[in-house]
């Protein structure tokens, strides 16, 4: 069961790019195959012409693959005509290599485009399974080994397999006494390239999970680098660091041992095939049964014959790595009953939202169940409970970052709502943990939509922020804009972004740590300001934000509870 799912799998990489190619891709990929098997008679011609020199040398006929050429042609004119069809045929060559290069990345572009857009798309389940540096990770080098492993098989493999099957065509019309030799050396090389590919592959998994275990640990030290501030926190991080480099270290030692004992044991039987053939043909020719110019030929395709066996060895190894990162890639990948449309609803004020019995699953652990809560236009509603339990994932749900499990989410009373994405571009969210991009700050504060917002000059006077919403990042200093500014700084450009953008929903999470008083207090005064023409809601512990609720949401054990005692005293 185990065998057919791997082939499954194998296959379904070639229908996947088969699939993404445009009709005229399709019929320029059949035309360079034309072009690439009239190009690879390129390296058979220089043998040629050796043997007929040879011939004349000695006063035998001379023949250009089977066809004899007249004795009256001297050397120059044969040297001349061989090297300008050699000449043309490496132009072929080099236009079919150019050419299949141009389509292979073409088809890439295309796999990018038509296969990953799951990757952004929201779903119903939020279990990813796998971290988003490591998905980044295998987005990028999944097509990238399919781009390397292609370019193999079309510019050296196919090429040398016909030149192969051409040379192996002429030696067995000119001498049939050889082809014992190398049927017995293809068959044995041929065992070899299968049981390399198979020990290969498991390499590759493993090669592949180590692999990802340290841009795992990397990405994740990253991310909470700036909470390591102890030396023992470090040296545990570096500790934990190297013996994941070194388990990836002794799966990479294990493939390139597997490499050295194949290449030794294919080498030495081609050695052998051909020193073989040589001392069949050396006798022949002391006997005068063989022609000296047909040792050249059959020496050098031999050679040519066991060639592209060497190649499809390193191409099967190619494939397997890619195979396998695309394989991993789709182990994170939803079922179409998972994903959700992208279709923004068509809806043009929005005046309430409702949470019923939403439920939520956030790995095998963490799970949030019967939330029930109800936000209107013209109110502040403030969530606030013990930290943990939850209340900045219900925000993710609401804004589409991530989905729920069970329940509904209606706005306007009776419209049920798919996901948040779907009125994304009514909403303004602002999370905990600031997000800075590497440009500008003013570009930062104006994301995504320019400078068509009114109110961006009263909210940077509002929160001080003249001298920072003019700072510029250089690019060429390879610096992090968030490494560059402090936690307040930080804050208040993510704030100013989400209280500038008009909105039928405001959400903040947090919105007044890292702040000072003064600028805690001017943020609280503008989100205040929001609620006559919007949904705003805000997670906080602020007891200042609090104060201006006019619907208070304990959210307690991982259940949203309207706190109406508190309504009351209010």
């Amino acid at each position: 069961m185990k065998k057919e799912q791997n082939t499954k799998k194998q296959r379904s990489t070639i229908v996947l790019l088969w699939s993404v190619m445009k009709k005229n891709e399709k019929l320029k990929f059949f035309f360079l195959i034309f072009l690439g098997l009239i190009a690879s008679i390129a390296v058979l011609i220089p043998t040629q012409i050796v043997s007929i020199i040879i011939s004349k040398l000695s006063g035998n006929t001379a023949h250009f693959f089977g066809i004899a050429i007249p004795n009256a042609w001297g050397y120059v004119p044969i040297i001349i005509a061989g090297g300008a069809i050699t000449y043309l045929m490496h132009i072929l060559h080099v236009t079919y290599e150019l050419q299949i290069e141009a389509l292979i990345k073409r088809v890439l572009a295309n796999l990018r485009s038509h296969t990953y857009s799951w990757l952004i798309s929201p779903r119903k389940n939020m279990d990813l399974k796998m971290t988003q540096g490591d998905a980044l990770y295998r987005l990028n080098e999944g097509p990238e080994g399919i781009l390397n492993a292609l370019e193999k098989l079309f510019v050296s493999v196919i090429p040398q397999i016909l030149s192969g099957v051409i040379a192996l065509c002429y030696i067995c019309v000119m001498d049939i006494v050889s082809m014992p030799f190398i049927i017995v050396g293809l068959i044995l090389v041929w065992l070899c390239v299968m049981v390399r590919t198979k020990l290969e592959n498991k390499i590759a998994v493993n090669l592949e999970t180590t692999k990802s275990a340290v841009t795992n640990s990397v990405a994740n030290s990253i991310v909470n680098l700036p909470v390591i501030t102890l030396y023992k926190s470090m040296f545990l991080e570096q500790s934990i660091f190297n013996n994941k480099i070194e388990a990836f270290y002794k799966q990479q030692k294990k493939k390139i041992n597997v490499r050295w004992v194949y290449w030794t044991v294919s080498r030495v039987i081609e050695i052998l095939c051909t020193f073989g053939i040589i001392f069949l043909c050396a006798k022949r020719v002391f006997s005068n049964t063989m022609d000296p110019s047909s040792i050249v030929i059959i020496v050098n395709y031999v050679a040519q014959i066991f060639s592209p066996l060497q190649l499809i060895s390193y191409f099967s190894t190619k494939w397997v790595e890619c195979k396998v990162k695309i394989n991993r890639l789709y182990e994170i990948k939803p079922s179409d009953e998972d994903l959700l449309p992208l279709t923004p609803l068509d809806i043009d004020k929005i005046n309430s939202l409702e949470l019923k019995h939403v439920d939520i699953q956030n790995g095998d652990v963490f799970r949030i169940e019967n939330v029930n809560a109800k936000f209107k236009k013209g109110e502040l509603a403030v969530v606030y409970g013990e930290s943990g339990c939850g209340k900045s994932t219900i925000m993710r749900v609401i804004s589409g970052l991530c989905e729920r499990k069970a329940g509904e989410i209606i706005v306007n009373e009776n419209i049920p709502l798919q996901t948040g994405y779907l009125i994304s571009e009514k909403m303004s969210v602002t999370m905990q943990s600031p997000y800075i991009f590497n440009r500008d700050v003013k570009l930062n504060i104006l994301y995504p939509d320019g400078n068509k917002f009114n109110n961006v000059q009263e909210i940077i006077e509002l929160l001080s922020m003249q001298k920072l919403y003019n700072r510029k990042f250089d690019e060429k200093k390879q610096q992090n804009l968030e490494n560059m500014l402090s936690g307040g700084e930080k804050k208040r450009i993510c704030i100013t972004r989400g209280l500038i953008r008009p909105a039928d929903i405001y959400i903040f999470d947090e919105p007044t740590n890292d702040l000072d008083h003064k600028n805690a207090m001017n943020v609280i005064k503008s989100i205040n300001k929001l609620k006559k023409n919007a949904i705003v809601i805000c997670v906080t512990h602020d007891e200042r934000v609090m104060k201006k609720a006019d619907q208070l949401i304990e959210f307690n054990n991982k259940v949203m509870i309207e706190s109406e005692k508190i309504l009351e005293e209010k």
